[in-house]
C-alpha cells in the first residue's frame, strides 16, 4: 500500500506540472531547509480540529478555494478588516462578501497553526501556503488518498478585495455555463469544475439556501424535493436565530448519505437528481461532457480521488504572489506592521 501511493503521488506531480507548463514556480520541497515542520504541525492541528468537529474538514478545503478564486491563492480571504494609523479603513474584509458571510469559517484553526508555524519557524511559512496544505491535510482526515503532494512558495497579500469576492465567487444558483465562465476565469477547465464540486461529498449548506434556490428547481427529482420541503428543510428552517452580529443558522448535510466521508455519493446522489443546490445538479442535468465525468466519479473512486488531486494543485496554482511579491504575514489577520515588512521579503 506504502508503493501504490508513493506511485499515486508521483503521477500526481507529473499530471500536474504537464498540465500548468514548466513556468510554474512554486515547489514541492520549498521548504525542507526552512520548515520541514511545516508537515507534522499542520497534519497534527488539522487532525485535531477535525477530531472536534468533523465539519471542519469541508470548512477548510473551502478556506482555500475561496481565497484561490479571488485575485488569486494569496491568503486574501484570512485578512480581517484593517484600519490605518487615524482609524479609517483601508480595505474591507472578504469575509463579509456575498458568498462568504455568516458561511466561511476556520479561521481560528489556521491562527494556532500559524501561531505553530511561528514557534518553529519565524517569518517562513506564508498565510497562502497554510490554506493549501490545511485543505489537503483537511481532506485526508476524512477519507482522501493518497496525500497528494502540495507545492509551496506563495506569499501573502497585503490587502483584500471584497469587490472580486462579490463577482468572482461562484453562487448556489449559477448556471452550468455560468460555472464553467466562472472557472475559465481562473485558468481552469471543466474538468476541475467537476472535480473540484466533489468537495460538496462532505460539508454543510444553510436550510436558507435550500428553501431559496433548491425547492424551486426543476432539475432534482420531484419525490426529492418533497423531502426537502417536508423533512430535511421544512417551512421556517430559513430563517436564523440569535443577535444579528453572531446568527444561528439551521443546516444540512450537502451528502445525505455520508456527509462527513469523503468519497463518490456526491456524484451518485447527482446522477440520482439528488443534488442538494442547483450549482451541483446542474453537472449532471446539463447535457455535455460534464455528464460523463459525474458517471465516471461516480463509480471509480481512485479516479475522481486523483482528479480531485491535480484540480486542486492547478486551483492553488491560480496567480500567486512570488518572489518579492506580498509578504510573509506575521499574523493571518492583518497584514505586517511597516516596519516588519522588510524582514518577511
Amino acid at each position: 500500500m506504502g508503493g501504490l501511493m508513493v506511485g499515486l503521488c508521483v503521477m500526481v506531480t507529473l499530471l500536474v506540472m504537464s498540465s500548468i507548463g514548466g513556468e510554474a514556480a512554486l515547489t514541492t520541497n520549498f521548504y525542507d531547509d526552512s520548515c520541514p515542520q511545516i508537515y507534522s504541525i499542520v497534519k497534527g492541528e488539522v487532525q485535531k480540529a477535525v477530531a472536534k468537529e468533523a465539519r471542519m474538514a469541508a470548512s477548510l478545503v473551502r478556506l482555500h478555494f475561496h481565497d484561490c478564486f479571488v485575485n488569486g491563492c494569496d491568503g486574501s480571504l484570512l485578512l480581517d478588516n484593517t484600519t490605518d494609523s487615524d482609524g479609517s479603513l483601508l480595505f474591507e474584509t472578504e469575509k463579509d462578501s456575498l458568498a462568504n458571510i455568516n458561511s466561511v469559517r476556520g479561521f481560528e484553526v489556521i491562527d494556532a497553526i500559524k501561531a505553530a508555524l511561528e514557534d518553529a519557524c519565524p517569518q517562513t511559512v506564508s498565510c497562502a501556503d497554510i490554506l493549501a496544505v490545511a485543505s489537503r491535510d483537511a481532506a485526508v482526515a476524512v477519507g482522501l488518498v493518497p496525500k497528494y503532494p502540495v507545492f509551496f512558495g506563495r506569499r501573502d497579500s497585503l490587502t483584500a478585495n471584497i469587490t472580486a469576492a462579490d463577482q468572482f465567487l461562484p453562487a448556489p444558483f449559477f448556471t452550468y455555463a455560468e460555472l464553467k465562465q466562472n472557472f475559465a476565469n481562473v485558468g481552469l477547465n471543466e474538468l476541475d469544475l467537476v472535480a473540484l464540486s466533489g468537495a460538496h461529498t462532505i460539508g454543510r449548506v444553510k436550510c436558507a439556501i435550500i428553501r431559496k434556490f433548491s425547492l424551486p428547481d426543476t432539475d432534482i427529482n420531484s419525490g426529492f424535493r418533497d423531502f426537502l420541503n417536508t423533512t430535511i428543510c421544512p417551512p421556517g428552517s430559513e430563517n436564523p436565530t440569535g443577535p444579528i452580529n453572531n446568527l444561528t443558522f439551521v443546516l444540512t448535510d450537502l451528502d445525505l448519505g455520508t456527509p462527513d466521508t469523503f468519497d463518490t455519493n456526491y456524484y451518485k446522489n447527482l446522477r440520482k437528481d439528488e443534488g442538494m443546490i442547483p450549482s451541483d445538479q446542474t453537472l449532471q442535468s446539463t447535457l455535455g461532457i460534464n455528464q460523463a465525468f459525474v458517471a465516471d466519479f461516480a463509480f471509480n473512486k481512485r479516479k475522481f480521488f486523483l482528479q480531485f488531486a491535480i484540480s486542486t494543485i492547478r486551483m492553488g496554482n491560480i496567480s500567486p504572489l512570488e518572489g518579492d511579491d506580498g509578504e510573509i504575514r506575521l499574523n493571518c489577520r492583518k497584514p505586517n506592521p511597516t516596519d516588519s515588512r522588510i524582514a518577511t521579503q
